[in-house]
């Protein structure tokens, strides 16, 4: 028998800095959610913390009146999963990172939740299937991967397990769009993709530094000051499609010779070159930005960087948080 998963109410278990701002996200979107955490006074004062939070965000105009009101009005604080749980349609396990305490937090959230609940796990880099042994019923549970700052970043990937029901994913899906998030739907490997590929690049800063290349200072401004700077308006693979899908596939070349199969390229890569399929200078790559006009590609791309400059230069404070701050007792006069 089909399940129909339908999301009207929801409960983040975990109170840190990440399932609070999920809590929030959730509750300005309009939607009673109730956040538990080890007891019903964290839970309070937490709740509380976060509607000062809202309050200050909405003086300094990065939220509405609206969605600071529905936070106000839709997050509550819990007093443990076996009160709160079992009115919920969806609930989120957002606990630390350790295996033992997501497992027994699902197991308490699986114990109590309606058949009909979605159960997910926000876990950064635990395989889904490597929890779902320690949920009843796996087919509703799947991982709900949110990025930090949580009320901010859009991005949320959906992580299904070989058990999920189509119908859990979908309203995963249809929740996280309903409440103004982008949800992607990723295959379940550890790291998933955000932070697979964040942590390739921060393992490759490691060594570029531990080999004498570049001080973590040198490494950062290089990163946020060339490849960086585009990658929040175009993915790895449009970038090779701007840059050309030969001239990436000779860069790889050269750097495995250096350093090894980490900087292989793959039968993707290689049979798109082979076929001519070079990216926007041929008119066909691996993505559909590839066959757009390249005057329009470059018009689109200049105006996103002239106005991200302009936007890095209003930020107040942004430099000052490079700058070393002297050590207690430290005098720099």
């Amino acid at each position: 028998m089909t399940m129909t998963y339908s999301i009207t109410r929801a409960a983040v278990v975990g109170g840190g800095y990440m399932g609070g701002g999920i809590a929030a996200e959730i509750a300005g979107a309009g939607i009673p959610c109730v956040l538990i955490d080890v007891d019903a006074a964290t839970a309070r004062a937490r709740v509380e913390q976060l509607r000062e939070e809202t309050a200050a965000m909405r003086a300094d105009g990065r939220l509405t009146v609206v969605r600071a009101a529905a936070v106000e009005a839709c997050l509550t604080a819990g007093t443990d999963i076996a009160a709160d749980v079992p009115g919920c349609d969806f609930v989120l396990e957002a606990v630390p990172e350790s295996l033992p305490l997501k497992a027994a937090t699902l197991a308490a959230i699986s114990a109590a939740a309606a058949p009909s609940a979605v159960l997910a796990s926000n876990t950064s880099t635990i395989p889904i299937s490597e929890l779902s042994a320690h949920v009843d019923r796996p087919e509703r549970f799947l991982g709900c991967h949110w990025m930090n700052p949580s009320r901010i970043v859009p991005g949320v990937e959906i992580v299904p397990t070989g058990d999920t029901a189509a119908e859990a994913v979908a309203a995963a899906e249809d929740f996280h769009t309903a409440i103004g998030k982008r949800p992607t739907r990723v295959g379940d490997v550890p790291g998933f993709v955000a932070n697979r590929l964040q942590h390739a690049l921060f393992a490759e800063a490691l060594r570029l530094v531990d080999e004498g290349v570049a001080s973590p200072g040198v490494v950062d401004e290089v990163t946020r000051s060339s490849f960086g700077y585009r990658l929040a308006a175009f993915g790895p693979f449009e970038v090779a499609d701007m840059a050309g899908l030969d001239v990436y596939r000779a860069c790889l070349a050269t750097e495995q010779e250096a350093y090894g199969e980490r900087f292989a390229s793959t039968s993707l890569l290689d049979e798109a070159v082979v076929r001519g399929h070079l990216g926007l200078k041929s008119g066909h790559g691996l993505t559909p930005l590839a066959e757009k006009d390249p005057a329009e590609v470059a018009r689109v791309r200049n105006a996103y960087f002239h106005g991200l400059s302009a936007l890095l230069a209003s930020v107040e404070g942004l430099e000052d948080l490079r700058t070393a701050a002297p050590h207690p007792g430290e005098d720099r006069t």
